[in-house]
């Protein structure tokens, strides 16, 4: 039996991964968390198998709990479930430890094999990631915008503040700023209204 603990800071989101993960005859949820701290504790106490860790917490990023999860119990093996992809965050991951990176929305059996295969020692890779990285080796570094970046870049061009672009998008403000500053970082952009002009001179809107 495989027993799993899901780190994720969005309570509707953990219970369905969690009622998911049950469903599998060879899968254990060894609990649930919803931030940084609540993980490194809940290691400690159940020592599970796998974690199924979201990049996006309250407290802390996910890509800085990483190697204290694999400090606390090394035989761990972390599966970063994220909403978000793209190059570098995928890279920062794997190289601070993380075993394998899937997406959120991806199919329940592909989730359950990249579980699986984490175990057994095969780092793997969801296809909608592995799929980014393609297309992000193909595209130069400075114009590797991904889907959630344009739509974010698109609101810019409208005028919209970031309170006002996480309520369109119905994702938190603060991903809405970590967006912005991954835009501003990729175009060499000093202001939002520098972003906007330079996408628009390179034909990202």
């Amino acid at each position: 039996m495989i027993r799993v603990a899901v780190v994720d800071d969005h309570p509707i989101v953990r219970d369905g991964i969690v009622a998911n993960l049950q469903d599998a005859g060879d899968i254990a949820v060894a609990g649930s968390a919803g931030s940084a701290a609540e993980a490194l504790a809940l290691v400690v106490r159940e020592r599970p198998d796998v974690v199924l860790l979201d990049l996006e917490l309250p407290d802390r990023s996910g890509l800085d709990v990483i190697a204290e999860l694999k400090a606390a119990l090394p035989e761990l093996r972390i599966v970063i479930f994220s909403a978000y992809g793209g190059e570098e965050r995928v890279a920062a991951a794997l190289s601070r430890g993380a075993d394998s990176y899937v997406l959120k929305g991806t199919p329940s059996d592909e989730l359950l094999a990249t579980i699986r295969s984490a175990v057994t020692d095969r780092p793997r890779l969801g296809a909608e990631v592995a799929a980014q990285l393609l297309r992000a080796l193909h595209t130069p570094r400075r114009l590797r915008i991904t889907p959630r970046e344009s739509e974010v870049l698109s609101l810019l061009a409208e005028g919209l503040s970031n309170k006002a672009i996480a309520a369109r998008l119905n994702v938190a403000e603060r991903t809405v700023r970590f967006h912005v500053g991954e835009i501003l970082e990729r175009l060499g952009a000093e202001s939002r209204a520098q972003a906007v002009a330079f996408a628009k001179q390179r034909g990202l809107l």
